[in-house]
């Protein structure tokens, strides 16, 4: 059996008997809200899922990952992806609102730490970084290897952006509140603040730094590089590189997951949407993106014997 023809088959199987009158996974229209760092995948993602099932057409948006959770909790959006769960505040909110959100973990992204090429520095230990971001260490004279003196400028998309919140409540955890030297309107931003500023050091997504689709990422690129990151004491005393590797090996200290919630009252688009990127060719936008699926694609070799 193909494998577009397996997928059909396993989409309408999930749907099953219980299937309401005038709901359909293949036909209708859906619109995402994405975090701005997985943008292109989903559009990637959308343009796939159109091809098997022309009768669906879903659109996706970018926006932050809070507004994105709070137009689902308020049931303006059956489908979200988020770089982060929903947190407690939110969780409950789902709960209050009475709506029924399915929850799916799609991959493995990781933070990328950045500096400007004329920075010396090669890596950073995970303490150094989370001084760096809370402000205790703040002049490039602390990091001797950097080669560079005055203000660390440190970079990084805003409040209601997941990557803060990542940050500040999964790997950090600061006793008091982050204010960067400069908020970026996006990810994208950040590469380009970090190039223009020797002094700076900014804070993205993996995916955004693998991205090809973005012409000011791709502009900026040449004058900065990322940090390898030195775990927490106790475990390794060497800095680990991030790639895709590393991020499958979960050795890189930074990795996080990506989600995809869906809220529909019936079964429709977006739950078909949801189980597509779910599965094998779903996944395989993942992979081929540079960062780790959930389920990691594979290939099917014909063995024959003579």
């Amino acid at each position: 059996m193909k494998t577009t023809g397996l997928l059909l088959w396993i989409l309408v199987v999930l749907v099953g008997c219980g299937k309401q009158p005038g709901s359909d996974i293949r036909t209708g229209a859906l619109q995402v809200l994405a975090t701005d760092a997985y943008l292109p995948l989903m559009q990637q993602e959308a343009e796939e899922y159109h091809r098997i099932y022309t009768s669906a057409v879903v659109q996706v948006l970018g926006m932050t990952t809070r507004d994105a959770i709070v137009q689902m909790i308020n049931d303006s959006a059956a489908c979200i992806v988020v770089d982060r769960p929903l947190n407690a505040e939110e969780r409950a909110a789902v709960q209050g609102a009475e709506i029924r959100v399915v929850e799916t973990e799609m991959a493995s992204d990781a933070l990328a730490i950045l500096v400007h090429s004329s920075n010396r520095t090669r890596s950073l230990s995970a303490e150094t970084l989370a001084a760096i971001i809370v402000g205790k260490l703040a002049d490039w004279r602390a990091v001797p290897s950097s080669k560079l003196s005055g203000p660390i400028e440190f970079c990084v998309t805003g409040r209601n952006s997941g990557l803060y919140e990542l940050l500040t409540r999964v790997f950090f955890k600061p006793e008091k509140e982050v204010v960067p030297s400069f908020v970026a309107p996006s990810q994208s931003d950040v590469i380009a603040y970090v190039a223009l500023h020797p002094s700076a050091i900014g804070v993205i997504s993996y995916a955004t730094w693998e991205d090809t689709t973005q012409p000011k990422g791709r502009w900026f690129k040449k004058d900065v590089r990322l940090l390898d990151i030195q775990p927490k004491e106790g475990k390794t005393e060497e800095a680990v590189k991030l790639n895709q590797n590393n991020m499958y090996d979960r050795v890189y200290p930074l990795i996080y997951s990506i989600y995809i919630y869906t809220s529909e009252k019936s079964p429709g688009v977006a739950q078909g949407f949801s189980t597509f990127v779910a599965s094998m060719p779903g996944q395989k936008i993942f992979w081929d993106a540079g960062l780790v699926p959930k389920t990691v694609p594979y290939r099917v070799i014909q063995l024959t014997q003579e």
